[in-house]
């Protein structure tokens, strides 16, 4: 009897993981592994997943929660990676791991596991602000709305394969971040969109610098968001700076960590001067303190 060309391994964790427990191995029988850290397995979280090969493996597949991902060809300590994302709505349970390794003769090992993401709680804030308009835009911003949200939707889907990256994230300016990522916002006694980045106080005209290196995808000035800049840092992975005074960069400039790619304002919705700064990892916004401690170097 001719044998099948894949072999598949369901292996389930007792209980699953628990969210301090931010690390799982999977390991294919030719010895070839797959390393998946994260800050922890919560909603808003980013992951990484960093691939040992053997000499039987030329190429590697990790898929979580529906999207599939290869291995990029240059990460940390230069074996491949792949950067995942577990999305705010994602509900607490078991979810299935599964890592897919091709060997050079042809056949398919697939190992499988279970892996426990926890409930996270968000904080809620009620703001009250006094223009009416600032809470719901009036009909003749529409159009400028409609026609930014699609030039975004743009935007977002125009990475390429490569990394661009050089070393870990980094934070854009020097002081403490509010935690505030997915906090629900309630505007005037009205329940909005949750906050999908976090916010950074900082005096108005203070620099900031790009969390790392990619290239400019956008550089302009946006309805809710005001000055803005989106950085594509490839392999699906954007970070957005906005409400600044100011712009230091151009739509298609290449900036390296650390450049300043703007200044502190309180333009578009802000009620005064500090940075909104956010990450979307695969079309999935993510806390971007869970970026920070990602290893990547």
């Amino acid at each position: 009897m001719k044998s099948a060309p894949w072999l598949i391994f369901l292996v389930v964790l007792a209980g699953g993981l628990s969210a301090d427990q931010a690390a799982l191995r999977i390991q294919a029988r030719t010895g070839a592994a797959v390393e998946i850290t994260c800050r922890s397995f919560q909603p808003g979280e980013a992951v990484l997943a960093v691939l040992h090969k053997t000499a039987d493996v030329q190429a590697a597949k990790i898929t979580f929660l529906g999207k599939s991902s290869g291995f990029a060809a240059m990460g940390p300590k230069g074996l491949p990676f792949a950067l995942l994302a577990i999305s705010l709505d994602t509900r607490p349970g078991s979810y299935r791991v599964r890592a897919e390794f091709l060997g050079r003769s042809g056949k398919k090992e697939i190992v499988e596991r279970y892996v426990r993401v926890q409930d996270r709680s968000f904080l809620r804030r009620d703001i009250f602000l006094e223009d009416e308009s600032r809470v719901t835009p009036p009909p003749e911003a529409e159009e400028r709305i409609a026609h930014e949200q699609q030039l975004l939707a743009r935007v977002y889907q125009s990475t390429g394969p490569e990394w661009l990256g050089s070393g870990n994230f980094k934070l854009p300016l020097d002081g403490q971040p509010i935690p505030n990522f997915g906090e629900i916002r309630i505007l005037n006694k009205v329940r909005r969109s949750r906050h999908t980045g976090v916010d950074m106080d900082a005096e108005m005209g203070v620099e900031v610098s790009a969390s790392n290196s990619g290239r400019v995808a956008l550089a302009m000035d946006l309805y809710f968001s005001g000055n803005t800049v989106v950085l594509d840092h490839g392999l699906g992975v954007f970070s957005v700076y906005c409400h600044f005074s100011r712009l230091a960069v151009q739509e298609g400039q290449v900036v390296r960590r650390g450049d300043v790619i703007g200044y502190v304002g309180s333009t578009g919705r802000a009620t005064g001067p500090h940075l909104h700064w956010a990450v979307r990892l695969q079309e999935t916004r993510v806390d971007p303190l869970s970026v920070l401690s990602l290893v990547l170097e």
